[in-house]
């Protein structure tokens, strides 16, 4: 395997100029995804062997526009496929349903450090986890499971990911941990309200 330094000689070598080289190096985008589409990579540099396992196309870097001019994380947009094996770069949404009471809103979980909550949330560079009180457990029963959409700041309709929570797991041990491969913690997390006291740490 070259080192960059070499694959820059070589180029160097090719093009005749290092404003040559430059543009050539610009011109194209390497994007890894996964079976869903998530993207887990992005650069003009080819990815290592640590993607082996992973899709990847070469785009136009132009292509790639979409993502750059409007200064949104990778974690925003999905690859999908055509019936051609051509790959398009597409932007997650995710449209509210009608709301018919109260309960159906989405709420935004706010950053609070009081030790009275029902549940609390962290999102963190690895994890997503959720914690219910000693004293819910003891004074409620399992309602039905729990959803959290992380997103865009403070907008529930540009959704980065989806979150479901086992009711029972989370009565049973406290507190349920989901891995993930978010960019960045700074989103919104959004729930549909199940209890009284929501908090985020």
């Amino acid at each position: 395997m070259t080192t960059p330094g070499e694959r820059l000689a070589l180029l160097k070598k090719e093009k005749g100029t290092l404003e040559e080289v430059y543009k050539s190096v610009q011109e194209y985008t390497y994007i890894v995804y996964n079976k869903k589409g998530d993207i887990l990579y992005k650069s003009i540099q080819e990815p290592t062997e640590e993607y082996a396992d992973f899709k990847v196309y070469k785009f136009k870097t132009k292509d790639c526009l979409i993502i750059d001019e409007n200064k949104k994380s990778i974690d925003q947009f999905y690859i999908e496929e055509d019936e051609h094996n051509v790959c398009h770069i597409k932007l997650k949404t995710f449209e509210t349903a009608t709301i018919k009471s109260e309960k159906d809103f989405l709420w935004e979980v706010e950053y609070n450090n009081s030790n009275s909550y029902n549940i609390k949330v962290n999102l963190n560079e690895k994890t997503f986890k959720v914690a219910i009180h000693g004293k819910t457990i003891e004074q409620t029963t399992p309602k039905q499971n729990l959803t959290f959409y992380i997103t865009e700041k403070h907008d529930p309709h540009f959704i980065v990911e989806v979150f479901n929570i086992d009711i029972a797991s989370l009565y049973n041990n406290k507190q349920v941990e989901k891995l993930h491969n978010l960019e960045h913690t700074d989103f919104s997390i959004y729930t549909l309200k199940q209890y009284d006291k929501y908090v985020r740490i």
